[in-house]
């Protein structure tokens, strides 16, 4: 199983991003989330379940502001929008949870957690128009969701790209 855990957003959150998302390039608004860790292919859930088991935190609201590019927004890879409030809880969160993760075995990604939703990859050539989309994203928060639980996800590759179901919820408590 490919698996990786997440913050859903909800549908009211989802709808209020839509059309940024959209101008942005995001196919998908569905399957918008926050990746707070990406486990690969595993057969190991419930491994990865005990785990997340461990976390605890408090629930936190979450206010998506900003946007930017990964490596760079000057070579966009990635587009994201960003959180402004919320940043420091949902750090918090990732940081136990792949603690735990790491104390069973799992391998993870050794680079900080910088909390952004993924809205579109630039395809090769894309770089100039990438940098024009970003410059139209509206100042100020565009969304704000609680969080009261994360999630185990299981991502399935297919023709028309990856497919994200729910495998279980883990509530903040």
């Amino acid at each position: 199983m490919r698996l990786f855990f997440a913050i859903r957003l909800p549908d009211e959150a989802r709808e209020k991003l839509r059309a940024v998302a959209a101008a942005m390039g995001c196919a998908k608004i569905e399957q918008l989330h926050f990746t707070l860790a990406f486990l690969g292919e595993t057969p190991r859930a419930d491994d990865a379940c005990a785990a997340a088991g461990e976390v605890r935190g408090a629930p936190f609201d979450v206010g998506i502001a900003g946007a930017g590019a990964f490596p760079s927004p000057a070579r966009p890879r990635v587009l994201w929008l960003g959180v402004g409030d919320g940043a420091q809880p949902m750090v918090a969160v990732a940081d136990a949870l792949c603690a735990a993760l790491r104390a069973r075995g799992f391998p993870l990604e050794e680079r900080p957690f910088h909390p952004h939703l993924t809205v579109t990859r630039v395809k090769p050539g894309g770089d100039r128009s990438a940098q024009r989309l970003l410059t139209r994203v509206p100042a100020g928060e565009l969304a704000r969701f609680r969080v009261a639980e994360f999630c185990l996800m299981q991502s399935v590759l297919g023709a028309g790209g990856a497919k994200h179901s729910l495998v279980r919820a883990f509530p903040l408590c």
